[in-house]
């Protein structure tokens, strides 16, 4: 299709292809812009029922207008192929930007061997956090994204895809979900046959696995696998086929970050858990409620950051008693140590001027001066004096 014009759309390039769809890079000829161009598989707009629906959620996913979502300019029809036309955006994806795949996961391990050093089990998985996405950046991507999936729940828009390949970072550092023409509105049924899914397997929550329908809430435990894959380089479950993988989701617990970040806080731990819980009842009930959890994990990071600089504990070690010595004080300790002190020097100062012997007493004293009457009075006289 490569310089082929499609209405008034001519194809540049190929972007990339995968279960959704095949996706152009292409030229709007009225509009004189780049834009991409999404072709639907055939069994997403199979009957002209689910035609309709596709067309009706890609309306409601054309209104969203978020920093942080890519925009829906148009959907149109080609030969009978329907296709999406959306805002073309610059940058790469979150898959390319970390590292998260096998090729990078398989090249770290080649490393590890080769340099000989009894590792622990969970160095591949630490070491991986560090050489590609810093916890901070690691955190701003999550707001972002959650930020995204905030307004298109308001909406009553449920992404259903939501995995590194859909969220793009551009040029500038700023987080783009894409894919929201396949979304679903919220009370409608699977935009395939009934009992079928659409999603990526690995990043599905486990009602969608099982074909039930969902909600916001589903979109809640994909954006919690995504987060836990940032931080350790791997998906919390795992299966060498597609029934292991189903039966993972469904009923195993994953393994907790700590294992993989030494020093994880009791918080991230807390918040991963609650984004990965099975039952959607148990998990985060909104966007907003995450969101708020979100940013006070970020709050915390960044203290932590601020206290640990300059300090010569490693940040991926357990901490040792030396290593608690060296810590440095904070500053409400470091107060209380000053007030503490002043106390001491006042009472000592105190001791030693009253209580020890030796020391001067002051007492009252009366100066007594003779007196002489000049004013030729003589009832001014002293008594007693002639």
């Amino acid at each position: 299709m490569i310089g082929q014009v499609i209405s008034h759309y001519k194809i540049i390039e190929k972007l990339g292809e995968g279960g959704m769809g095949i996706v152009y890079k292409a030229h709007d000829t009225k509009l004189d812009r780049t834009v991409a161009l999404k072709f639907l598989p055939p069994h997403l707009t199979k009957s002209e029922e689910d035609k309709q629906r596709f067309i009706r959620e890609a309306k409601a996913a054309a209104a969203l207008n978020h920093p942080h979502i890519c925009t829906i300019h148009n959907v149109d029809e080609h030969n009978g192929n329907q296709f999406i036309v959306m805002e073309y955006v610059e940058g790469e994806t979150l898959r390319q930007r970390s590292g998260l795949s096998a090729e990078a996961l398989a090249k770290a391990e080649v490393r590890r061997q080769r340099s000989g050093k009894p590792q622990p089990e969970t160095s591949l998985s630490a070491g991986f956090l560090a050489e590609n996405l810093e916890l901070g950046t690691v955190i701003d991507y999550a707001l972002q994204i959650a930020e995204a999936l905030q307004q298109a729940h308001k909406k009553d828009i449920v992404h259903r895809d939501i995995k590194p390949e859909n969220i793009m970072i551009t040029e500038d550092n700023r987080i783009k979900v894409m894919d929201f023409g396949l979304a679903k509105l919220k009370g409608d049924k699977n935009l395939t046959k009934s009992g079928s899914t659409v999603g990526t397997m690995s990043y599905m929550s486990p009602e969608q696995i099982q074909g039930q329908d969902v909600d916001h809430r589903s979109d809640i435990f994909s954006f919690g696998v995504v987060l836990y894959e940032m931080l350790t380089g791997q998906t919390p479950f795992r299966g060498e086929h597609e029934a292991a993988m189903m039966y993972s989701i469904v009923n195993e617990e994953p393994q907790p970050v700590s294992k993989f970040i030494p020093d994880a806080s009791s918080q991230l731990e807390y918040f991963l858990e609650r984004t990965l819980e099975k039952d959607p009842a148990d998990r985060y009930q909104s966007m907003e409620d995450l969101l708020s959890d979100l940013k006070r994990l970020k709050r915390k990071s960044s203290k932590k950051q601020k206290v640990m600089v300059g300090a010569d504990v490693p940040d991926n070690t357990p901490e040792t008693g030396d290593d608690q010595k060296r810590r440095p004080l904070s500053r409400a300790s470091m107060i209380s140590i000053s007030i503490a002190a002043l106390v001491v020097i006042v009472g000592v100062a105190s001791y030693l001027l009253f209580f020890i012997p030796g020391t001067p007493e002051y007492t009252e004293r009366v100066l007594v001066v003779p007196f002489e009457n000049r004013t030729g009075d003589s009832s001014l006289d002293p008594v007693g004096r002639t």
